[in-house]
C-alpha cells in the first residue's frame, strides 16, 4: 500500500470502533456540569465559549493525529511503547472518574475558561491525545483520525451548547451516573490497549 493509499485508508468498522472510544474518552456528556459551573458567572457566553474551547481542542487533537509519529521517531518511541503507556494512562482517566473526581477545575478562578480547563484537560486531556495518536497509526489511518476527531468536535460542540437541556433531560443523578458507566468502557479500551502493546513488545507471549 504507497504511503497515500495508507494516508487515506478508511474502514467503516474502523470508523465505527475508533469514533467510540474517541466520544467514550473525551466524555462530552459527563463534561456538562463541570461546564455549567464553570460558566455560572456569564451563562450568556456559554455558546461562545463552548465554540472556542472546541476550536482549541480540535486543534490540539489534529496536531497530534497528523504529527504524533515525529514525535516517535524524536524520541525513539514505538506505537506498542505509546499503547502501553496510553492505555495506563486511559486507565487512570477512568479510575479519576469512578472516584468521581471529574470536577478538575475545582479552586480555580480561571481567566480563560475556553481555553483551561475546557479545552485542555477537560475535552484535549492526555487520554484524547492518546487515543487520536493510536488511531492514526495501523489498522486505523490519519484520514480516519481526522474524519473521527472533526465528527466528535461537531458533537462536543451540540452537547455542551445544549448543556441545560441535557441536565434537564438526564438530570444531576444521571450525568454521574452516565460519567461512571462511560468510565467502565474507558478502564476496559485501557487494558485491551495495554495488552495490544505488550503483546506487540513482546511477541512471544
Amino acid at each position: 500500500m504507497s504511503l497515500v493509499s495508507s494516508f487515506f485508508a478508511f474502514d467503516v468498522v474502523l470508523f465505527f470502533e475508533a469514533f467510540v472510544l474517541l466520544f467514550a474518552v473525551i466524555d462530552a456528556v459527563g463534561t456538562v456540569p463541570i461546564f455549567i459551573g464553570l460558566t455560572e458567572g456569564y451563562p450568556g457566553d456559554r455558546r461562545r465559549i463552548v465554540r472556542q474551547a472546541v476550536i482549541i481542542s480540535t486543534v490540539i487533537l489534529v496536531l497530534f493525529a497528523l504529527f504524533g509519529w515525529l514525535i516517535f521517531d524524536i524520541f525513539g518511541i514505538t506505537i506498542n511503547d505509546f499503547r502501553v503507556a496510553g492505555g495506563i494512562i486511559l486507565f487512570i482517566v477512568a479510575v479519576d472518574h469512578l472516584q468521581g473526581e471529574g470536577d478538575r477545575s475545582k479552586g480555580l478562578e480561571p481567566s480563560d475558561v475556553a481555553a483551561f480547563p475546557l479545552a485542555t484537560p477537560l475535552l484535549a486531556g492526555p487520554g484524547a491525545i492518546s487515543t487520536v495518536i493510536i488511531i492514526s497509526s495501523s489498522p486505523y489511518s490519519p484520514f480516519l483520525a481526522l474524519v473521527v476527531i472533526a465528527v466528535n468536535a461537531v458533537l462536543c460542540f451540540v452537547i455542551l451548547s445544549g448543556s441545560e437541556w441535557v441536565r434537564r433531560v438526564i438530570g444531576k443523578n444521571g450525568t454521574i451516573a452516565l460519567s461512571r458507566i462511560t468510565a467502565l468502557l474507558i478502564a476496559a479500551l485501557a487494558v485491551s490497549f495495554i495488552a495490544t502493546g505488550i503483546t506487540g513488545l513482546f511477541p512471544a507471549l
